[in-house]
């Protein structure tokens, strides 16, 4: 008997072991969704908020009272992003390298300079006592969620051995100030001053950029149109390269009113897009800094001192200048000795929010913004028309208006304008990949390579595929690469693209004929010397990155199933360009590529669908990252939440049961 007993004791553990091993190896390749709770109490309600959990990721919240909502606003960011909202803060704050160690030192430096942390909690003193009221309410949602278990069980948390801390009121106001300091559009190439502590500032930037993926949001665009459906009205959000997602679209209704939908940005109360029972809107993000250069004064400047500890336990004491409304990039001691020093200028140097225009486009009122622009677009349900603040680019339409804040978005813009205006294919229109950039630069460009082209196979092959190119940036487009790979290789040799009938330089021949050739070899070293696998889908391809494990100085700290497995990049078929009305990057752009788009579009005929189209990249599916389809994802219309959807019901704590 007591052999039995021992024989059993060692297959139950055999089987435990295999057991633990299995959920081991499922948790590193999937890790563990936080499951949605029925019921959860929270100090700061004023009565019950239900919160309904669509089967597509859309969410409804229905409250008493406004502070209620955004209350249910805060579980959803917490509950549904709580790793985003977590790092954006870590990031705000200045403490990335309480989690990442030194090499994060640069980007805690680069955010503590620009004070987004002090300037978040002097902006919070400066609010009234009913908009602070709704930050708490807020950060209750917030921190009710970031105490669940499934949260502090998320596999990044675990990995790094660290719990989200509670999040306080101006915490939002920081990330609100990061994402505007993302959102900002500098100066490029030359136009930087050409010194090195400004340099240096611009790589710790880039460096911002990389690690949480987020950039390019000036390529967004909105536009209005009518045909004789009404009025069409289409946005898009583009966001960087993350894999994560980035808006959580949801709708909040409160003491009976009808719902607001919207794309709410996590870790804030703000909407980026939206629309109520009377207009709809549109806020490109965007901002602008100035750089001035001056004698150095040292009595008008103040010193701040700030210690920045790293995981390694290291610490070091770092030294801030300010100026009011301005920082200088210098340290104490170049200012006491420089002739003259370079000083930055943004608005988000100074205490400030845009918490109370958030709220204004909620209701449909005027807004002025002080840390964003403010530039974007609405539409009342009865087809009126209007231009927020004062886009880089607006065009008006044969029956509409364009808005972008590029120079490119012009060009997706003139296909606007041939529109015939009786019939709007809206699916057709946003999925076009002809460029009239390329229709108008391409062929003089090309016909200038003939006359001297050496008869190489390379060479005449690649040629011909431009000849034959419609100007299209399709998936299997060959043209598309090669000239876009050219026009690049052009301008990282002489710092600007060529504009043949304007430029004269780029009609010598050895310009025009040893940048194509590099071009052609680029490709050739790149993807072999068969010219079908130039497919644009693959040249440039939607390269998707997770923040933080897919940065190449963090990846040696990490086992390689986090970084080369697990968050390992995601490609997809690379399609559209910036200069089409389908979005897609091109390596004629000198910023970072920037595939991640959200988008989203209303009729004034079907006011109460808000139609949105977001890929969706769920790798902790079981084989998720397999299933990624490669077609564009499928549009859906909001609201889908119905009496099936899961259910949460936020209660006031003294009445929970």
């Amino acid at each position: 008997m007591s052999t039995l007993l021992r024989i059993g004791s060692v297959l139950l553990g055999i089987v435990l072991v295999l057991v633990l091993g299995g959920f081991l190896i499922w948790y590193l390749t999937y890790g563990v969704d936080a499951a949605t709770p029925e019921r959860v109490a929270l100090s700061s309600l004023q009565g019950p908020v239900e919160i309904l959990w669509g089967e597509e990721g859309n969410l409804s919240i229905s409250a008493n009272t406004e502070a209620d909502a955004l209350a249910g606003l805060g579980y959803i960011h917490g509950h549904k992003r709580a790793w985003s909202v977590a790092l954006w803060r870590q990031a705000a704050t200045g403490r990335l390298s309480e989690w990442f160690g030194e090499p994060a030192f640069a980007i805690d430096h680069l955010t503590r300079q620009l004070g987004l942390a002090e300037q978040a909690q002097a902006s919070y003193a400066t609010l009234s006592n009913e908009e602070k009221a709704l930050l708490r309410a807020y950060t209750d949602g917030m921190n009710a969620a970031l105490a669940g278990i499934g949260e502090q069980l998320r596999y990044e948390f675990v990995v790094l051995d660290v719990e989200p801390a509670p999040w306080q009121p101006w915490h939002t106001l920081a990330v609100e100030r990061l994402f505007a300091w993302l959102a900002v559009m500098h100066p490029k190439g030359t136009s930087l001053p050409a010194d090195a502590e400004v340099r240096a500032f611009y790589d710790a930037d880039r460096s911002l950029k990389q690690w949480l993926r987020l950039h390019g949001f000036e390529n967004s665009m909105a536009w209005a149109i009518r045909d004789t459906s009404g009025t069409h009205f289409f946005q898009r959000q583009v966001y960087g390269s993350t894999a994560l997602p980035f808006l959580i679209e949801a709708s909040l209704s409160w003491d009976g009113a009808t719902p607001i939908w919207g794309a709410s940005l996590p870790g804030t109360l703000f909407f980026l897009a939206g629309k109520n029972d009377t207009y709809a809107w549109s806020i490109l993000p965007t901002g602008s800094v100035e750089w001035t250069q001056a004698q150095p004064d040292s009595a008008g400047f103040t010193t701040v001192y700030q210690r920045i500890v790293s995981r390694e336990g290291t610490e070091s004491l770092a030294t801030f200048p300010r100026l009011p409304g301005a920082i200088p990039l210098a340290d104490s001691l170049a200012l006491a000795r420089a002739d003259s020093i370079w000083t930055l200028r943004w608005s988000g140097l100074s205490p400030g929010t845009d918490f109370s225009s958030w709220r204004a486009l909620l209701r449909g009122e005027e807004a002025a913004f002080q840390l964003l622009g403010g530039h974007g677009l609405t539409l009342t349900r009865d087809g009126e028309i209007r231009v927020l603040g004062t886009p880089y680019l607006m065009e008006q339409l044969p029956s509409g208006v364009f808005v972008g804040n590029t120079s490119w978005a012009s060009y997706a813009a003139d296909l606007l304008q041939n529109q015939e205006s009786d019939h709007v294919q809206l699916g057709v229109l946003i999925d076009d990949a002809y460029s009239t950039w390329a229709a108008q630069v391409a062929p003089p460009l090309i016909g200038l390579l003939q006359p001297g082209l050496p008869d190489e196979a390379p060479l005449r092959d690649a040629h011909t595929y431009l000849r034959n190119w419609d100007f299209s940036y399709d998936e299997a487009s060959i043209g598309a690469s090669i000239f876009d790979t050219w026009l690049a290789t052009y301008r990282n040799m002489y710092d600007r693209l060529p504009a043949a009938g304007q430029d004269s330089t780029f009609l010598t021949p050895p310009r025009y004929l040893q940048t194509f050739r590099t071009a052609v070899d680029t490709l050739t070293a790149q993807y072999g010397p068969d010219l079908s696998q130039w497919r644009w889908e693959t040249v440039q391809t939607n390269h998707r990155l997770f923040p933080i494990w897919s940065v190449d100085t963090l990846r040696q700290h990490y086992p390689r199933v986090i970084t080369d497995i697990r968050y390992a990049p995601i490609d997809l078929p690379g399609q559209g360009h910036p200069s089409s009305l389908a979005w897609g990057p091109s390596p004629v752009q000198p910023s970072l590529p920037a595939p991640s788009a959200w988008e989203a579009w209303i009729n004034t005929q079907t006011w109460d669908h808000f139609t949105v189209r977001r890929r969706k990249l769920n790798v902790n599916a079981p084989m998720g990252r397999y299933l990624i389809s490669d077609r564009p994802p499928h549009p859906i219309d909001l609201p889908r939440t119905d009496a099936s959807s899961e259910r949460t019901l936020l209660t006031p704590r003294r009445s929970a049961q």
